[in-house]
């Protein structure tokens, strides 16, 4: 009876470590690619910046926080970056970035056909570059890095430096 009792408690340890380890991946995964959206923004012009960059996060809370914890922060050329949640793809035409992540990468498509996505960069997690985005985050060899479509990001009117086109795979 003792036994069972300690492998029970075995098994919870174990599985609250790999939930745990899941957690903190997501966590630093989020942190990755918000400091990549920052070079994004540093490496693209955009025609319409006044006095702040606006990042839309189409995603859950907790992604949601982790680019409000990391971008909000930061400035650009002496402009803030402002972060908001996203409900809807219409609000896409409010921002300079927009980032959807893996479970709601259907929503690429539907942001490019119902907002104005002019002088807007999306970028989505494992893919949508054929569905409009214009950066999609990719795993190579368990490293993050990321993919341009070039065609969709000069149909938006972002023009793209050469080093951060040198840099996508």
């Amino acid at each position: 009876m003792k036994t069972i009792k300690l492998t029970v408690v075995a098994l919870a340890l174990v599985l609250g470590l790999s939930v745990l380890n899941k957690t903190q991946a997501q966590a630093t995964m989020t942190q990755v690619e918000s400091l990549y959206i920052y070079n994004f923004i540093k490496n693209i012009q955009w025609s319409n910046v006044a006095d702040k960059y606006v990042v839309g996060v189409y995603a859950n809370d907790e992604t949601f926080d982790g680019f409000n914890k990391i971008l909000a922060v930061r400035k650009f050329n002496g402009k803030s970056i402002e972060i908001k949640k996203l409900s809807s793809p219409e609000q896409a035409s409010e921002c300079h970035v927009v980032f959807v992540d893996q479970s709601n990468g259907s929503m690429v498509k539907k942001i490019t056909t119902a907002a104005d996505t002019k002088n807007t960069l999306i970028v989505s997690e494992r893919g949508q570059l054929n569905n409009g985005a214009g950066i999609a985050f990719v795993l190579v060899n368990s490293k993050l890095q990321f993919k341009i479509n070039e065609e969709v990001c000069k149909a938006s009117g972002l023009q793209i430096s050469a080093s951060l086109l040198s840099l996508g795979v």
